[in-house]
């Protein structure tokens, strides 16, 4: 039968704490972060501007399972819950980890579409597609 040790206990809370020293950390510098009105155009700076997403973006806009107008797109992205904490977020670190835990709850419920041989979770093929509609900033 394994025993902890009193090195093993302290050495566990020291990495706890690490851990909520790290956390509490990003939290405040996040408060120094500029802050902005965050709306659906700003999530959709978190799909690359990189030619396979534009292929992704594509791809997915032709499979036609996915909405085909920026309206659509808003919408349907924002029935899920951690899109919608992600909108009302001004820090963009955590608005990238609330898409990406979104991500993770759409491949656990099997929400997911297949681009070219990828297994996308419907939201980041969603973004990436709806990043391809958006008007072009000059």
């Amino acid at each position: 039968m394994a025993t902890f040790t009193r090195r093993a206990l302290l050495g566990s809370a020291a990495v706890v704490a690490f851990g909520a020293v790290a956390y509490g950390g990003s939290r405040f510098g996040c408060a120094f972060v500029p802050r902005n009105h965050p709306d659906f155009f700003s999530l959709l700076d978190i799909a690359p501007d990189a030619p396979i997403a534009r292929r992704i973006g594509e791809r997915a806009l032709e499979l036609g399972s996915l909405p085909n107008d920026l309206p659509g797109f808003a919408s349907a992205l924002t029935e899920r819950p951690l899109i919608r904490q992600a909108l009302a977020e001004d820090c963009p670190t955590v608005r990238r980890t609330l898409v990406q835990d979104q991500c993770a709850l759409d491949f656990a419920a099997q929400r997911t579409v297949i681009v070219d041989g990828w297994v996308l979770s419907e939201t980041e093929a969603s973004l990436c597609a709806a990043r391809m509609l958006r008007p072009q900033q000059a």
